[in-house]
């Protein structure tokens, strides 16, 4: 027997005004409370018909094909409905993954900002990622206004070391950790890893680390006990002087030339703009793991679970990050990926915004609780967003012809109220240009956290640095001298001269990344000449390349 044999209209009229919210009120629920007693007399009976059919003709003239949210309680104002009312739902339900997906000029960010000056009273730290741009500093009048301040590091202005142990963590356990992070970031084929776990292990033990010393090796050390490791295996060695050397010349002595950078669970008690706009992606990745891998791995070793939200961690324009190809691509998957599906449970809140979804790494949507979907650029955008929230065809028909900029679809991580619903951000007040001068003294918040510097800088890959009983020696060499992967290149072309320039890939034993990379270095410098010539096959050509004199002599003077 089907369940609407039982029911008579009245039974129905409830069933429906519940999931309609119409009894949300006092006299509400003593109308359900009659019902359910059996007092049906035509009074409680006229009652719930008009609440009932009044809302129901309401949602007939309405053109919106979405339910009106029922989330009216909370700290945190998501923005307000058709009607003007308030969207409210608790900060905690922030305490998770979050997802938005909108195009440019959709209005996530001001969506963001206006997330953030609520949320920020409300947390102990806030970590407001820029990595295209330098809109969050523009919050940093709002904040004093609230009582907050607001620090902005521009791009160069990072003190970190991502050798540095976390607070209470295991120079072991973070040793294997940093080793698989430094794998994925740098792109490194998985046997590197070892490489890499081993390489800076020793150089705890030569640090003192193991006994409780607090100068930590460097990027700079890594780079030098790898290359002077003759017998690991050439492929996972090459790999790592090539890429690590890209960082270390990108970033210098100026971001990681520090035996105690900035402590990442002091970082987490902040409220910070990080500006990231200028960095190799390589660079934002690492900068972003190390943060991301420092402060969680450091609060799963204090064996904190289940706590309150006290960190919000907000990253825009993260598609690259978060790219599917990263995991496909063969050399370890996605270090970040990984990292953002432990966050809950931890205190960490981690807002993720997209561009588009057609490269979005597949976890994201898994792991992440709440889900937004702002104005995007294209039917397949808004059905794969869509799709996330589980919105009908009508629902992503509508959205794809009626969305405008501050119009946002929404879906709440947590609560009775799962259904997908419409709602529109306020437009925000103008904001105080704040000048890269001003970025850079609030900087001074930070005085409090310990750094100490290394003993050079103008770090660059021709200069070496040896480490013996924990003291760190420079040497200036000629400035012709060659980094390893330049020798290799240039050695071969002297002893197989006039080849084609792809030959050199496995007479250097180099990648041919690596070639592509030296081949405007070796030519400004005068050490080679290229020639193009007819390779005989139609439409072709190739490069062949002369050792000059210089660069004879270059190998003569180089010490590898």
């Amino acid at each position: 027997m089907k369940n609407d044999d039982i029911l008579n209209e009245i039974d129905k009229k409830i069933i429906i005004g519940s999931e309609m919210g119409v009894f949300n009120n006092p006299l509400g629920r003593k109308l359900q409370q009659l019902h359910g007693l059996g007092v049906l007399d035509p009074w409680t009976t006229g009652q719930i018909n008009s609440r009932v059919d009044k809302h129901l003709r309401k949602e007939a003239f309405n053109n919106l094909p979405f339910k009106q949210p029922r989330l009216h309680s909370g700290e945190l104002i998501l923005g307000t409905d058709d009607n003007h009312h308030s969207i409210k739902t608790p900060i905690q339900y922030m305490n998770a993954g979050s997802l938005l997906v909108a195009n440019t000029g959709s209005g996530k960010t001001t969506l963001v900002m206006y997330w953030a000056l609520q949320i920020a009273l409300s947390v102990m730290g806030m970590w407001l990622v820029d990595l295209r741009k330098k809109e969050f500093r523009q919050l940093k009048a709002k904040f004093t206004n609230m009582g907050k301040y607001l620090v902005i590091v521009r791009s160069r202005k990072f003190k970190i070391n991502p050798l540095q142990v976390p607070f209470r963590v295991d120079p072991n356990e973070y040793a294997s950790t940093i080793a698989d992070v430094l794998v994925k970031v740098l792109n490194l084929p998985p046997r590197a890893s070892v490489l890499l776990s081993s390489s800076i292990i020793m150089l705890y033990k030569q640090f003192n680390i193991f006994n409780g010393g607090q100068k930590y090796p460097t990027l700079f050390h890594l780079f030098e006990a790898v290359r002077n490791n003759r017998t690991a295996n050439s492929q996972a060695r090459q790999a790592i002087l090539d890429n690590l050397e890209a960082i270390l010349l990108a970033f210098g002595t100026e971001m990681l030339g520090y035996y105690r950078g900035w402590q990442v669970h002091e970082l987490a008690k902040h409220h910070m703009a990080f500006e990231l706009a200028g960095q190799p992606e390589a660079g934002k990745d690492l900068v972003l793991n190390y943060f991301v891998a420092a402060e969680l791995i450091s609060r799963i070793s204090q064996g904190i679970s289940s706590q309150g939200m006290d960190l919000w961690m907000m990253i825009d324009e993260a598609q690259r990050l978060f790219s599917q190809r990263k995991e496909s691509s063969g050399y370890g998957g996605n270090s970040i990926t990984d990292l953002a599906g432990l966050v809950r449970g931890t205190g960490i809140g981690l807002f993720i915004s997209v561009l588009k979804s057609d490269d979005l790494s597949n976890t994201i949507p898994a792991i992440t609780s709440t889900k937004l979907m702002g104005r995007c650029g294209s039917i397949p955008d808004y059905t794969a967003a869509g799709q996330y929230m589980g919105l009908t065809k009508e629902q992503i028909f509508w959205s794809a012809h009626n969305m405008e900029p501050g119009m946002f679809v929404g879906q709440a991580s947590e609560g009775k109220w799962r259904h997908p619903f419409l709602f529109k951000v306020p437009k925000m007040q103008q904001f105080k240009v704040v000048t890269d001068n001003e970025a850079d003294q609030s900087l001074k918040a930070l005085d409090c956290i310990d750094v100490e510097p290394v003993e050079f800088s103008n770090w660059s890959a021709i200069e070496r640095i040896e480490v013996k009983d924990n003291a760190v020696h420079k040497t200036t060499v000629n400035v012709n001298q060659l980094t390893e992967s330049e020798f290799r290149l240039l050695k071969a072309i002297i002893d197989n001269p006039m080849l084609p320039s792809s030959s050199y890939v496995k007479l250097a034993r180099i990648s041919p990344n690596t070639l592509k990379k030296l081949r405007p270095i070796l030519i400004e410098k005068g050490f080679i000449a290229e020639h193009t010539v007819d390779s005989g096959t139609r439409g072709r050509s190739k490069r062949i390349w002369e050792p000059l004199e210089a660069g004879k002599q270059a190998i003569t003077n180089t010490t590898i």
